[in-house]
């Protein structure tokens, strides 16, 4: 989720509510998910009971599937430095001149006083699958610590692949090796989730605390939330412990990206800045420390059994939001970030996207790996449709299904565009910093003519917040029958 440009001095504050967006929806099912349900779910509107899906033949045929049965990695790729000879771009990839505009030459130093090292190594019939591992060595001394893996497992008599993130400086996604294509459906089973959020009650459980192990500090460091941000004082020159706390406080929080669309390709594990100006859609989880719930920073949750909503502190903490990106602020300002805006679908809001932090639903993970859950991601020729299905504390079993429309009300999903004949140019601009170390301008952040192919993502994106351990099964590609 975006930082805050507050003053250092106040908490961080709840968002308003802002009912600016109607979308084209189709309501939660309260049927089990299959092929044909989903691509007849009907449209409906919050409140009203809907409608059971009539039998249709499935509009999909399987291009790949996965199911982790076959040895993974088994020529043992090896481990490179990252040496950012070729950064994705300057803004806020992880040595972007952002951070140092804001903070200075004290943050080149927090920069440089470790290594990145990644690998990537092909998954599934044809390499259709990478995945994509990012590592931190702390010390420079050419020795991984906590070194996060996938690999094979079995949950419930299942194949998964098991992806552990031992500390949060790492991070393990999958991703397709080649662009999606125009038209496609994607879906996968999470079997098992261990990134936080509360069991029996409580977010101290298997002596962590939110999912985090409970040995030393855990902050963001070097990728702040911004110098002018709450939490700690913006001095990047700082040592690791005295920036922002992920573990407890107001920047308290631990996630997991169950499925998501960027527009670049082959990405991999970054900081969860750089993430914010990169996401087309996405459905994630959530989960943070009640220190920042208190304050309202965990927002609202969505009972879908009765449409209406609740507090976050009043939760499971094991939320599932389902959101796309729209604009960014195109000048954040002095300590801000970049980052784009925010737009949450759930029954509650009859599907309509809104500007406000809303979860569609919460995961039950004690009943896994028993019962496990569905996400899926369809593009056809108007939008995305955003899709999640399981047993939902306080909805039951359900289909959460929710379609956004390339652009409603003038609020476009970013970058939504994979060719450059979808897109005229209308919401192109410049992102400006004017910052207390630096400034700079990027023009043409959307301009006419341009394209960014669908990629998508599963995992745990950021090498500086999110730590746990999650099991996958059956990740699928459909393409139009």
């Amino acid at each position: 989720m975006p930082g805050s440009s507050a003053p250092r001095s106040r908490p961080r504050p709840r968002r308003r509510q802002q009912y600016a967006v109607a979308a084209l929806v189709c309501a939660a099912l309260t049927v089990p998910l299959s092929l044909s349900t989903a691509n007849a779910a009907p449209e409906a509107s919050a409140g009203k009971k809907p409608t059971k899906p009539q039998a249709a033949a499935p509009r999909w045929k399987l291009l790949h599937s996965e199911d982790f049965a076959k040895p993974l990695d088994p020529g043992h790729t090896p481990w490179k430095k990252e040496t950012y000879d070729h950064p994705f771009d300057t803004i806020m990839e992880d040595n972007g001149q952002w951070y140092h505009n804001d903070y200075g030459d004290d943050w080149d130093a927090a920069f440089n006083s470790f290594d990145t090292y990644r690998k990537d190594f092909k998954v599934g019939e044809d390499g259709w699958l990478t995945a994509s591992l990012s590592a931190r060595d702390a010390d420079k001394d050419g020795t991984i610590e906590n070194e996060p893996t996938i690999t094979n497992g079995t949950e419930a008599g299942r194949s998964v692949a098991e992806m552990k993130v031992p500390n949060l400086t790492g991070g393990a996604i999958f991703r397709p090796t080649k662009a999606l294509p125009d038209r496609y459906r994607v879906e996968y089973h999470l079997k098992t989730i261990n990134f936080g959020g509360k069991r029996g009650g409580t977010i101290d459980y298997d002596d962590k605390i939110n999912g985090y192990t409970k040995d030393g500090c855990k902050t963001q460091h070097p990728w702040g939330e911004g110098s002018n941000s709450p939490g700690w004082e913006g001095d990047a020159s700082a040592p690791y412990c005295e920036w922002q706390d992920v573990r407890e406080g107001p920047y308290g929080y631990n996630g997991f990206h169950y499925l998501g669309i960027v527009d670049f390709a082959d990405p991999a594990p970054r900081n969860n800045h750089f993430w914010h100006y990169r996401r087309k859609v996405l459905m994630d989880g959530f989960y943070v420390h009640p220190d920042r719930a208190a304050t309202g920073g965990g927002g609202r949750v969505c009972d879908p059994a009765t449409n209406t909503y609740l507090d976050y502190k009043d939760s499971n903490f094991n939320t599932v939001n389902m959101w796309i990106n729209g604009l960014p602020n195109w000048t954040p300002g002095k300590g801000g970030l970049a980052g784009n805006s925010q737009w949450f679908m759930t029954s509650c809001s009859g599907g309509a996207a809104e500007n406000q932090l809303s979860s569609a639903a919460e995961l039950q993970p004690e009943l896994m790996p028993n019962q496990d859950y569905t996400f899926a991601i369809e593009r056809d020729a108007t939008g995305y449709t955003l899709e999640a299905t399981g047993n939902f504390a306080r909805g039951g079993k359900r289909t959460l299904r929710f379609h956004r429309d390339f652009v409603v009300n003038n609020v476009p999903i970013w970058h939504y565009n994979v060719k450059a004949s979808e897109y005229d140019g209308a919401y192109n601009n410049t992102l400006v910093q004017n910052d207390n170390n630096g400034s700079a301008s990027w023009p043409d952040q959307w301009p006419k003519g341009s394209a960014y192919p669908d990629y998508f993502v599963i995992g745990d994106l950021y090498t500086n917040v999110y730590e746990g351990d999650a099991s996958v099964t059956d990740i699928k590609l459909y393409v139009p029958k």
